[in-house]
């Protein structure tokens, strides 16, 4: 307080996290973080409601997929192998 300074702290980021313990924040400047971290994370709680319920079809480009072949068992293989192109992968609902 003495050199115009308040730490802040968000409760339950994952360990490891840069901001784990706090961030040191102006005093002058505090409305304003607050304000923009409460709007950031209102932002990422949208975007996980909206990204709930949908799936990757067709792998993502550069990973191994799993493919099962009848009669044998789970091979690995490149996405790129199994995907013509990076176009074909896109968001469905899952069901």
């Amino acid at each position: 307080m003495a050199a115009g300074k308040v730490k802040i702290k968000e409760m339950g980021l994952r360990d490891g996290h840069p901001e784990k313990e706090g961030v040191l924040v102006n005093l002058d400047d505090l409305v304003a973080e607050v304000r923009q971290r409460i709007k950031r994370k209102s932002t990422l709680d949208q975007l996980a409601q909206e990204a709930s319920g949908l799936k990757v079809v067709g792998g993502i480009h550069g990973e191994s997929t799993k493919e099962i072949k009848e009669g044998t068992a789970e091979t690995e293989k490149p996405a790129e192998e199994s995907v013509q192109s990076v176009e074909v992968i896109e968001a469905v609902p899952a069901s």
